[in-house]
This record gives C-alpha cells, sequence and structure tokens, in this order.
C-alpha cells in the first residue's frame, strides 16, 4: 500500500497543481492551491475512487503516510503521526461543508460535497465516496516538513476522538514533536520579522533626519533670498537690477523645487512607518497564535500525563503484553489482508486486460499513454527507438524509459508489463524480446529466443505472440508471460503476415502467403483458407 502512496507524491512532485493524478481506477490525487485566499488552508485531496479495494484504515494511512514523506521528506514516524490524526480529523468531520467552507478556500471546496467531504467509519462507504483532505501551510510551496498543518488536524473534537483509542501515546508524543518544532520555526521566523522591522524603522529614522537637515537648508537659502532682494531693491541700475531679480526668481524655483521634494518624502516616510505598523501588527498576530500553539502543546502533553496516570499497574502490564501479541497479531492479518489486496489487484488487472482487448488503443493502458518514438531508421526495417510515459492529464512525457537497444516498431502492453523487441549488443546480433515495468519502463525480463526485428507483438490471454526468426525461415512463436517459449508453429509463416484471432483460432499468412488456420493452444495447423 505504501508504493502507492510513493507513486502519487511522484506523479504530484512532477506535475501541476489541480492536476489529478491516479493509480489506476483506485486512487488519486489533487493538489487544490490558493494563491490569495491568505485566511483559509490550501489542500492536497486524496480520493479513494470507485475501483479501490482497500477495506481497512490502518492501509488508507499507508497510502497517506508514503505520500507524506515522499512529498514533503517526513521521516516515517512522523508522516505516521500526521496520517493517523488526518484521518481521525476527516472521520471527525466527514460531510461538514459548512465547516470545511469555513476553514478551506474556494479551490479546494468545488472539490468536495456533502457525500465526499472527509472519510466514513464504515470502509464499504470509502470507494467514490471519499475526499481526504490534507490542510496545507505556507511551507508547503517549499515542499518542505511542516507543510502540512499538525494543529487543525488535532483540534478539540479530533483530539478526543484519538484518546478513545488505546496505544496512541506513541503517535500523539509525534505530533507533539512536530509542534514543538512548527512552534521554533514560527518562533524564529517572528525573531526575523523584528529584526527586518528595526531595521526599516532605523532606515527610516534616519531618512527623517536628513529630511530635517534639508529643511534647515531650505530655510537658511530663503533667508539668504530675503537678504538679496532687500540688497537688490537698492540698485539704481534698472537693467543691473533687473538681471539681479531674475537671479534670484530662479533661487526662488529651486528653493520651491525642493521644497515640494521634501514634502513627497515626508509622505513617503508616512507610508513606510504605516507599513511598519501593519507589520508589527502582522507580527503581533503571529506572538498570540504562538501563545495558543504552546498553549495547545501544554494541554496534549497534560493529556499524556493524565492518561497514563489513570493506568493501573495491571493496565500497564497489559499494554506491554498486548502491544507484542498484537504486533505480532496486526502483522499476521495484515500479511493476508495484503495477499487478499493482491489477489484483487491481479483481477483489477485482468479487468483493465480486459478493457485495453475492447476499447484502448495500442499503447494506452490503465490511463497511461506508452509512446515508442522512433528515433532512428536503419537499413533493412531496423529502427532505434525510445520509450517514453506520457501523462494524458497535463500531455507532457513523465519520464523515458532507460532502455536504450529497443529496436522494433511494435510493442505492447497488459497487465505484466510492456513488451519490446530489443537488439543484442547491435542490429547483426540477434534479437530478444523484453518485458518493461509498466511503472518504471526499467527492464524486468528478457527472452533468449531470436525474434524477427518486423514482427509484430500481440497479447491475448496472457500470452505473448511474435515471430521467431530462426535461419532463414519465420515462424509463429507462443510465449508465457516469462518470455519463454511455450509453443512454436510447425509450418513456416510470411515474414510480413498479419495476425487474427478469433476464438480460439490464428489466422495468419504461411510462407507461400496463403491463409492457414492455426490452434491457439499448440499452434499446430487446423485448417487452409482456400480462395
Amino acid at each position: 500500500m505504501k508504493s502507492i502512496g510513493y507513486r502519487l507524491s511522484y506523479q504530484v512532485k512532477n506535475g501541476k497543481p489541480e492536476t489529478p493524478y491516479r493509480f489506476h481506477l483506485k486512487y488519486s490525487i489533487i493538489r487544490a492551491l490558493s494563491v490569495s485566499d491568505n485566511d483559509r488552508f490550501s489542500a492536497d485531496i486524496l480520493f479513494i475512487d470507485k475501483d479501490a479495494r482497500v477495506d481497512h484504515i490502518r492501509n488508507v494511512r499507508r497510502i497517506i503516510s508514503a505520500y507524506l514523506e515522499g512529498m514533503y521528506g517526513y521521516t516515517e514516524r512522523e508522516a505516521d503521526a500526521v496520517a493517523l490524526y488526518t484521518t481521525y480529523y476527516n472521520a471527525v468531520y466527514r460531510g461538514n461543508l459548512d465547516y470545511f467552507s469555513s476553514t478551506y478556500s474556494p479551490v479546494v471546496m468545488k472539490y468536495l460535497t456533502k457525500q465526499n467531504a472527509g472519510i466514513s467509519t464504515l470502509w464499504s462507504d470509502w470507494p467514490g465516496k471519499t475526499a481526504v483532505i490534507i490542510p496545507l501551510t505556507e511551507e508547503n510551496k517549499r515542499g518542505e516538513i511542516g507543510s502540512i498543518d499538525p494543529f487543525i488536524i488535532s483540534d478539540d473534537n479530533v483530539k478526543r476522538e484519538v484518546r478513545k483509542e488505546r496505544g496512541n501515546k506513541k503517535i500523539t508524543e509525534e505530533l507533539i514533536t512536530l509542534k514543538e518544532k512548527e512552534i521554533d520555526k514560527d518562533k524564529k521566523e517572528i525573531t526575523e520579522d523584528k529584526k527586518k522591522i528595526e531595521e526599516k524603522r532605523k532606515e527610516t529614522e534616519e531618512e527623517k533626519k536628513k529630511i530635517e537637515e534639508k529643511k534647515v537648508e531650505t530655510e537658511k537659502k530663503k533667508e539668504e533670498i530675503k537678504k538679496e532682494k532687500e540688497e537688490t531693491s537698492k540698485i539704481a541700475d534698472p537693467e543691473t537690477r533687473k538681471a539681479k531679480e531674475d537671479e534670484i526668481k530662479k533661487k526662488e524655483e529651486e528653493v520651491k523645487k525642493e521644497e515640494k521634494k521634501i514634502t513627497e518624502e515626508e509622505k513617503n516616510i508616512v507610508k513606510k512607518e504605516e507599513q511598519i505598523k501593519k507589520e508589527e501588527t502582522v507580527v503581533e498576530k503571529k506572538e498570540e497564535e504562538v501563545k495558543k500553539k504552546e498553549e495547545d502543546v501544554k494541554k496534549d502533553k497534560t493529556d499524556v500525563k493524565e492518561d497514563e496516570k489513570e493506568k493501573t499497574p495491571e493496565d500497564k502490564k497489559d499494554e506491554k503484553e498486548k502491544e507484542t501479541v498484537t504486533d505480532k497479531a496486526t502483522e499476521e492479518a495484515l500479511k493476508k489482508k495484503e495477499e487478499v489486496l493482491i489477489e484483487k489487484e491481479k483481477e483489477l488487472d485482468k479487468r483493465e486486460d480486459q478493457l485495453k482487448d475492447k476499447n484502448a488503443s495500442e499503447g494506452v493502458f490503465a490511463l497511461k499513454i506508452y509512446y515508442l518514438e522512433v528515433k532512428e531508421y536503419l537499413e533493412g526495417g531496423h529502427y532505434n527507438n525510445t520509450m517514453y510515459m506520457i501523462n494524458t492529464t497535463t500531455k507532457k512525457i513523465d519520464f523515458k524509459s532507460p532502455v536504450t537497444n529497443i529496436c522494433g516498431r511494435r510493442y505492447d502492453v497488459f497487465s505484466g508489463g510492456v513488451i519490446v523487441i530489443t537488439h543484442v549488443g547491435d542490429h547483426k546480433a540477434g534479437h530478444r524480446l523484453m518485458m518493461l515495468d509498466r511503472e518504471s519502463l526499467k527492464e524486468t525480463k528478457s527472452g533468449t529466443d531470436n525474434i524477427f526485428w518486423r514482427s509484430f507483438i500481440e497479447i491475448k490471454d496472457n500470452n505473448i505472440y511474435a515471430i521467431i526468426k530462426d535461419q532463414e525461415n519465420y515462424y509463429l512463436g507462443k510465449f508465457d508471460t516469462e518470455l519463454k517459449l511455450v509453443a512454436k508453429s510447425k509450418e513456416k509463416i510470411n515474414s510480413n503476415t498479419f495476425i487474427t484471432f478469433f476464438e480460439k483460432s490464428i489466422y495468419i499468412n504461411r510462407e507461400d502467403k496463403t491463409i492457414v488456420i492455426l490452434k491457439m493452444d499448440d499452434l499446430t495447423l487446423t485448417d487452409v483458407i482456400k480462395p
């Protein structure tokens, strides 16, 4: 189950917000991020989709925990604690749209309904009706620990339910540690904010001093102009007096400009001081929030101590014994459930194989496109190719296969993997069937029989059909999912033949281009189609 969470985290990390990333038709996740609403939370939303077969809350927590590890870098213990409280939180507020709409941004709310918001306490209600809300802090933008708000998922209503279940002490202590880390981080941020505010205040005071100095200088200039005017009035020569008056007028205009500039600077100072007050208010608000968080942690620690006090020595002894027994029993039970889930996964894979046979184009399987790009064409129908995984939602390449020796133009996909034709060292040395993993496109198996490089690849009922090249002759080969040859036609076939399946028969061209019918089980000849 954890691998599902890791896969989802990989997809989300390499994708875009508000894009659904899926694990088959069983689970999907959306990042609903708000850029404008600072008062309400953004969220990651995990949907349990209609084909999911999960039937225990521990497995839901495993998926969430692995997602948190992969996405935000939490340790396993931290992720387990956040996952447990997240599921309680979503159960407590199941279907409560009034609560969610007051707490989360509209970007989140558009994915929630009364029917799917949160998680039911009945596992039978989960498929197709579950949206697990994971509240995000500002840290989520950097993909850091602290991305999930540990306080909102552990409010009084949630803690009350968690305390009803014995055995959650260690998880609660882990969450307390996370809360304390967040408080320490908040305090550091507040200290940094205060330093910045103090620096701004000093800068503003310096600017105010400079403005006062400019005002003094301006007043001096005005006094000098006044004296010059008095002296100018005493000049007898009209032309000399006029020239001096013009000079004084220019000085007066310069002084007015300086005064206007000072007025603008004073206005800017007022704006800066108002901004400093706003920032101080924000810091004060943060300090109040930190006090509330510290009170919350204090209460959590008190609750843990009280729960311990209420236990009798017998209770503690029983608890230790139960922990040992329960751990073993739980492991055994979970192993059995894992086996059941594996069988259900196989059933779903069969269904997907059937759907692919009926509906999907070649290269499309479980909502993913496996695309074979021709990198280079060589003589004689040889190719150098690259396999890509294309995300059908983002319309972008998720990643490419590390396998570099794919040469055939044909390939096929089924629940077991992706079947391609590869060359052995070079195109002259021979060709083999190879199976790639559906999730990573890495090699998982390689066949030993020589395959015609221009062969078709057809998968039917978990058997793989391809053309075998034996010296200069061609035969139809039937391979199992280990890529081992289980049947080979005695009839030589045409290298350029098509292949058609009908019921338990195969229609194909013989070497002389005559259409023949082979038995699907062992590829023996059953009939010849005559024109």
